[in-house]
């Protein structure tokens, strides 16, 4: 496949939805497995930068929605490859839509930052955790311990994307889940 420029890639509209669509439909699918289908559906729209780094500003969401963008310079890289981009995409979808998630429980909480700081202490604690394992840590937390994941919330939001797959080992799933059990509940959106 030869490589297509963000604005030849929007231009063909139909060649991106179908190249995000079952990514999207894959990330509502482990949404609802994980209980949270009752909270509005992950929706995918695009945008355009060209940026010459890869991998840069991949994702975006809509405060206070679970709408997601997704900057087509690297959709369009991601295009070129040939593997199957399904879950690399599925994963960014999750991770913005765990920005929303952690909205909705903000708006909910009762003390002020307190989900935040329930977060921060469990990305320390997985810190020190993995900082006595080293490199002998299963492949999940080896990625989440990229430079990306320095700030606690975006150490939560992959987290989550990897949560919501299942494949997010203990000790931290069980605070996802604990964390998001109050999610489950809410009313249909």
């Amino acid at each position: 496949m030869r490589f297509l420029s963000s604005a030849q890639f929007i231009e063909r509209s139909r060649v991106a939805d179908e190249f995000v669509a079952p990514s999207a439909a894959l990330a509502n699918r482990l949404l609802a497995a994980r209980g949270l289908g009752r909270l509005p559906p992950c929706t995918v729209s695009y945008f355009i930068e060209e940026l010459h780094r890869p991998g840069a500003a991949i994702g975006l969401h809509t405060k206070g929605t679970a709408e997601i963008r997704l900057n087509l310079a690297w959709l369009a890289q991601l295009a070129q490859r040939g593997t199957d981009p399904e879950w690399e995409v599925a994963f960014v979808v999750l991770h913005e839509y765990a920005h929303f998630v952690l909205d909705l429980l903000e708006v909910r909480e009762t003390g002020a930052g307190a989900v935040r700081q329930r977060i921060e202490a469990e990305h320390t604690g997985f810190l020190n955790r993995m900082r006595r394992l080293g490199w002998l840590a299963d492949p999940v937390s080896r990625k989440l311990l990229s430079d990306h994941n320095s700030v606690a919330e975006e150490w939560y939001c992959d987290a989550f994307a990897y949560w919501a797959a299942g494949t997010l080992p203990e000790p931290h799933a069980a605070f996802l889940d604990e964390l998001l059990a109050e999610v489950r509940g809410f009313p249909a959106g």
